[in-house]
């Protein structure tokens, strides 16, 4: 996975004009509340639109009582800005979330030797707002729901994005 996400920066990234803008993103609000890792790379296509992809480690407990119930998600997104308020651009997007974690299993399934994890790929819709300042700082807060398309017995039906990120623009 690791590999096919820097496959997939590089390429953003050697298909870009040099006059168009991306950002790095780290999701403050993971890190504080959920203990996972998610980090994101935007690249604005013009005034009005942008696509990025977000990344998310979980390195919390399996024994915590407050925990998100992902591994790993690989989220690309596509971002349509609605309007604008001074610096601040709001925005719809539409997402897709390769997710994968652990499911709980029954004494029957243990038995029958059946996997403890499970990867499932969902879509999903979002809404949000973004900050950048003359300088190039990045606050980023968005909130989305998605549904897993293909697992459904073993993984969760629905797929929460949520996240205030700070960032830089380059």
């Amino acid at each position: 996975m690791k590999k096919l996400l820097l496959f997939f920066v590089l390429t953003l990234s050697l298909t870009m004009n040099a006059q168009k803008t991306n950002e790095i993103k780290l999701d403050v609000f993971d890190i504080l509340a959920l203990k996972t890792l998610d980090i994101s790379f935007e690249h604005v296509l013009n005034s009005e639109s942008s696509v990025g992809v977000a990344v998310l480690f979980n390195f919390e407990k399996k024994s915590s009582s407050f925990r998100y119930s992902e591994e790993f998600t690989l989220t690309p997104y596509y971002r349509q800005h609605l309007f604008d308020k001074g610096n601040v651009k709001f925005f719809g997007e539409l997402f897709g979330s390769l997710n994968s974690g652990d499911i709980e299993l029954t004494q029957l399934q243990i038995e029958a030797d059946k996997d403890d994890t499970y990867t499932d790929f969902a879509l999903g819709l979002g809404f949000g707002g973004k900050y950048v300042s003359n300088h190039g700082f990045v606050v980023d807060f968005h909130a989305g729901i998605g549904r897993n398309l293909f697992n459904t017995e073993d993984s969760r039906e629905i797929v929460p994005r949520l996240g205030i990120s700070v960032g830089k623009s380059f």
